[in-house]
């Protein structure tokens, strides 16, 4: 009974719309997390109290039945509409109501299995409790009442460490030995440039003729970085105006072995090209492949003419998740050698013609650059401006910014002195219905209230979220989604899995949104409305699908 009430809340709304068989997968775990702390309940209930029904026994299994049915009739129609409701505010097509079946028919295989795994455990302690008893019976050598308790207690505690060391290996075992062979994969994967690619063919890409770094040194995300972009020629045809050749300098981990000799070569790649000369500078940071996002890095480009400098460095060839979870280090160190390095150079040109120098990152890389920064004055004092994308939860800068916020302005969407210089947005109009003095440097925060990245962290399982709580939820989270311990901790993981399963400007796709804070920041190039509406248009078509855990 109790592993049914923990499927019916598993079908409460979350973040995001789920698919059926991850919603059956919640399910079937959430039933036997209930499951199991009903035979917990149960066992001490029958210790504890001596009255029985005879009914009760006989019947109560019809009863349940008749007890799940009835509720799964009702239930029913809820769980598609407030799933429905999800997918209409995040615009993907409903789903029909006979869906409910194939949810059902995952829950209780998952359910099962779990549920079959713990009765194997159980089978495998009463068998090595039953082995010990008899080892330390003999050991023992006496049938005394007081013997016979003792040997009793230490065959329970023997047994227990037995099956608990047992598992704790074979589960430790599984879990490194996994990791390895995804760590090689990956890496196999992420070594080589794209097949599909070619170099490029300007100097003013890395990869290209005179570039410091190979192209076979760029990796797959780098090669796509500087194998792509829009050329003078696409820039112009958007503007009206004449356009440079946009400088993209990019460098992998074959480059060199340490993120103070990648980050080196990165500054001599911009003094090749000739960054200094530029009207602005993107030090970036990457996501945990060494991906950049293709709408934000071509938009800046797009507005200021082509008269700009990316540069970037790849931390790790290992996806944001595992980099996040195992190696937070590898890119906040990896962010740290690359800002202070281009930081050195950049510093030392003459300040009245040096380019802006703008810090961006998106997902991992908004988590690895604000790891650069101890706080806001250093951020304000030693950049031009920054853009931070989808930053994740636990990023220290963004959680202790918005934890200083002006009240009552809600930790989706905090306002920090009035917006003198930081400001968060989650929609375009929230640019143009922004009030007050925002002086330079500007600091853009874009967070979508429904970003499973930005707000996904391991206390979710047993402690309500500051952003579930009243007066902070977003306007774009169900009103019908709700905190429940463990639940909702399963939920997210999956919300997490689905953030860029969605439309643009929804959960972890920021679309056009970028833009707009580019604009921002850094300027609009002096374009008129007509120019920037056409290329926002442009960004909006790109067929891009960017994986979560790039």
């Amino acid at each position: 009974m109790l592993g049914v009430v923990f499927l019916a809340l598993s079908l409460t709304p979350s973040l995001l719309p789920r698919p059926q068989i991850s919603q059956g997968g919640i399910s079937g775990l959430s039933f036997a997390f209930g499951y199991g702390v009903g035979v917990v309940v149960w066992a001490l209930v029958r210790r504890t109290v001596r009255w029985r029904n005879s009914i009760l026994v006989r019947k109560g299994w019809p009863v349940l039945g008749i007890i799940l049915i009835t509720g799964g009739i009702i239930l029913t129609p809820i769980v598609v509409g407030w799933q429905n409701g999800i997918r209409t505010t995040v615009g993907l097509p409903t789903i029909p109501g006979y869906s409910w079946f194939q949810l059902l028919a995952v829950a209780f295989g998952v359910a099962f299995a779990v549920i079959a795994l713990g009765r194997a455990l159980r089978l495998a302690y009463r068998t090595t409790e039953k082995g010990s008893g008899i080892l330390m019976r003999r050991v023992a050598g006496s049938d005394s009442s007081t013997h016979a308790r003792s040997v009793g207690v230490a065959t329970d505690a023997s047994a227990l460490i037995a099956i608990t060391l047992a598992v704790a290996v074979i589960a430790s075992g599984s879990v490194i030995l996994g990791l390895r062979v995804l760590d090689h994969g990956w890496s196999e994967s992420n070594a080589m440039p794209d097949p599909d690619l070619t170099p490029p063919t300007s100097s003013l890409r890395s990869g290209g003729p005179g570039s410091l770094v190979s192209w076979d040194e760029l990796g797959f995300s780098g090669s796509q970085i500087v194998a792509s972009g829009p050329d003078p020629v696409a820039i112009s045809a958007l503007t009206g105006r004449r356009a440079k050749e946009p400088i993209r300098v990019y460098v992998g981990l074959a480059a060199a072995p340490t993120y103070a000799e990648r980050s080196a070569i990165a500054v001599n790649e911009l003094q090749r090209t000739g960054a200094a000369s530029r009207a602005v500078l993107v030090v970036a940071g990457t996501t945990g492949t060494g991906w950049l996002d293709p709408q934000a890095i071509d938009s800046i480009e797009y507005v200021h003419g082509g008269d700009t400098a990316l540069v970037a460095i790849e931390y790790t060839d290992k996806p944001s998740w595992r980099t996040r979870m195992l190696s937070p280090n590898v890119p906040a160190e990896g962010a740290s050698a690359e800002f202070y390095s281009i930081y050195a150079w950049w510093s030392a040109l003459p300040a009245d013609r040096r380019p802006q120098l703008i810090v961006y990152g998106l997902s991992l890389g908004a988590y690895a650059m604000q790891s650069v920064f101890p706080d806001l004055e250093t951020l304000l004092d030693r950049s031009d401006g920054a853009v931070f994308v989808g930053t994740p939860a636990r990023t220290g800068l963004r959680d202790t910014l918005a934890a200083e916020r002006d009240q009552p302005s809600p930790v989706t969407l905090p306002v920090l002195d009035g917006g003198r210089q930081v400001r968060w947005f989650a929609t375009p109009e929230d640019f143009a219905q922004a009030s007050g003095t925002w002086d330079r440097p500007r600091v853009a925060y874009l967070q979508h209230g429904n970003d499973p990245v930005a707000w996904l962290s391991a206390s979710i399982f047993w402690k309500r979220p500051e952003w579930l709580e009243n007066g902070q939820r977003s306007p774009v989270v169900s009103p019908d989604m709700h905190w429940i311990p463990v639940v909702t901790g399963l939920q997210a993981v999956i919300d997490f899995t689905m953030g860029t399963a969605v439309p643009d400007d929804q959960a972890h796709k920021y679309g056009t949104l970028t833009m707009e804070a580019w604009i921002a920041v850094t300027g609009d190039g002096g374009l008129s409305e007509q120019s920037l509406d056409t290329i926002r248009a442009t960004i909006a078509s790109y067929d891009t699908l960017p994986a979560v855990d790039q």
